[in-house]
C-alpha cells in the first residue's frame, strides 16, 4: 500500500509536528506501508521526514503562491483588503496552473493508494485537480470558518475529498458548516520523550506560560494575575516563546511585555525565556503551566505536553483545549480572560504542593490514554480503511 502525504511547506511548525507524529505513528504500527511525503518548499521537514525512513520529494511552490493567504483577514469584513487579495489571486493564475500540472504529474508517477492532505493550501491545490484516481483525506487543524476567502473555496472543493480528520471536536463542529464530507476527530499523538517523570523540586514555585506572542494567547492576563499572587511563598514566572508572525498587529512585542512587567513591578520574578524549539526541558523545570488564551484553541499542544510531563495545568475552558481536561481532576479550568479566576487557581496551586502533585499524576494518566501514538495510529488506519476503501491493501501491510 502507498500513502502520499502532501504538505505545502518544508519548514516545521505546529502543523508539521502533527504531520511527523502521524507518519511516525503509522510507521510504528504498519511498517509495511510505503509512505511518500511531498513538500512545497525546502526546510527542516525534509530531513525530519527522511529520518523516519520515508521518501521525501520537494516540489517547489512559486513564492507568490506560497505567500498567498487570507489569515490576515480572519474575522474581518474590510472590502478593500478583501478585494486586493482576490486581485492578487487572479494575477497568480498562470503560476498556479503550472504548479497544478507539475503536482498532477508527480501524483501520477507515484500512483498512491491514498493521499493525506495536510494544510489549507494542500487541500485547495489537490481540490483544484478534481477527482483523482485515489481517495483524498484532509487533515483539518484550524478553524476554517473564520477565513473569509478560503472558507468559501474549501466549501466548494470539499466534494473532491473522501473525508476529513479534525484535530478536536471544536474543529470538527466548525468544519461541518463548510465541508461536504464525513469528518472524524482524531487527537494528535505527543512525542514519547514528553512522557517523563517530574523534574527536580525547588523551594521556589515556578510558573510558566508557553506560547507564541499572538495577542490572543493571554500574556497580559498572565502578567496581571502574576502581580496579584505575590505572597510569602517564593514564586518565579517564565514567559516562553517569541513573536513568530510577520503580520502587523496580530502579536504583542517584547517591548510591550517588558513595559507591562515594569509597570506591574514584576521585574525580579518574571523571566523571558524566548523561543524554544525543544520544550521538554522547559516543562521539566516548571511546577505549574498556564494556558491563558482568550480565543478558542483548535487543540492545545502545550496542554497535552504539560499533562504528559505530569504537571499541574491551568487551562482556559474554551475550544479544543476544554476537551483535553477534566476540571479539578487532571487540571483546573478557568473562563477565558478572567484574571480573578486565574488568580484564584494560581493561589490554590502555589499554596498546595500536594494538589499540584495529584493533578499532575492524573494529568499524566489522561495524557497516556488520550495522546499515545498507538491510539492515534489505530484510529487513523481505521479512517483509511473506511473512507479509502483499502482494507485489502492494509491487511497485507
Amino acid at each position: 500500500m502507498k500513502v502520499l502525504f502532501f504538505n505545502p511547506v518544508g519548514v516545521i511548525g505546529r502543523s508539521e509536528r502533527i504531520l511527523l507524529s502521524t507518519i511516525a505513528a503509522i510507521r510504528s504500527r504498519r511498517p509495511g506501508i510505503e509512505i511518500t511525503l511531498v513538500v512545497g518548499s525546502a526546510g527542516a521537514l525534509i530531513a525530519a521526514g527522511e529520518s523516519l525512513g520515508i521518501q521525501v520529494i520537494c516540489l517547489s511552490m512559486p513564492t507568490s503562491i506560497a505567500h498567498l493567504g487570507d489569515s490576515h483577514l480572519k474575522g474581518k469584513q474590510h472590502l478593500v483588503q478583501l478585494s486586493k487579495t482576490l486581485l492578487t489571486i487572479a494575477k497568480l493564475t498562470p503560476a498556479l496552473l503550472n504548479y497544478l500540472k507539475r503536482l498532477q504529474h508527480l501524483i501520477q508517477r507515484i500512483q498512491p493508494d491514498l493521499i493525506h492532505s495536510n494544510g489549507i493550501k494542500a487541500h485547495v491545490l489537490l481540490g483544484l485537480l478534481g477527482r483523482l484516481n485515489c481517495p483524498v483525506i484532509w487533515h483539518i487543524q484550524d478553524f476554517y470558518s473564520t477565513r473569509p476567502i478560503m472558507a468559501r473555496v474549501l466549501k466548494g472543493l470539499s466534494r473532491s475529498t473522501s473525508g476529513a480528520i479534525a484535530l478536536s471536536h471544536a474543529v470538527k463542529q466548525d468544519a461541518e458548516s463548510l465541508i461536504k464530507a464525513p469528518i472524524q476527530v482524531i487527537y494528535p499523538a505527543i512525542d514519547s520523550h514528553y512522557f517523563r517523570v517530574e523534574g527536580v523540586r525547588s523551594q521556589v514555585v515556578r510558573i510558566g506560560l508557553v506560547a507564541s506572542f499572538a495577542r490572543w494567547k493571554g500574556h497580559d492576563i498572565f502578567l496581571q494575575a502574576a502581580a496579584q499572587v505575590m505572597s510569602d511563598v517564593p514564586v518565579q514566572f517564565q514567559i516562553v516563546g517569541a513573536p513568530i508572525c510577520r503580520t502587523s498587529g496580530l502579536q504583542v512585542s517584547f517591548a510591550e511585555l517588558q513595559n507591562q512587567v515594569k509597570n506591574l513591578g514584576l521585574e525580579r520574578v518574571v523571566e523571558f525565556v524566548g523561543f524554544q524549539p525543544e520544550t521538554a526541558s522547559i516543562y521539566q523545570n516548571l511546577d505549574i503551566i498556564v494556558h491563558a488564551s482568550t480565543q478558542p484553541e483548535p487543540f492545545g499542544f502545550v496542554i497535552a505536553e504539560a499533562m504528559a510531563f505530569g504537571k499541574a495545568v491551568i487551562v482556559t475552558n474554551t475550544g479544543g483545549a476544554a476537551e483535553l481536561i477534566t476540571n479539578q481532576y487532571d487540571a483546573i479550568a478557568v473562563p477565558p480572560g478572567d484574571v480573578a479566576a486565574l488568580v484564584q487557581a494560581l493561589r490554590q496551586l502555589i499554596q498546595n504542593a500536594q494538589l499540584r502533585q495529584e493533578l499532575g499524576q492524573n494529568a499524566r494518566r489522561s495524557a497516556i490514554e488520550k495522546f499515545n501514538r498507538d491510539r492515534m495510529a489505530d484510529e487513523l488506519l481505521q479512517v483509511y480503511e473506511r473512507w479509502g476503501g483499502i482494507e485489502q491493501a492494509l491487511s497485507v501491510c
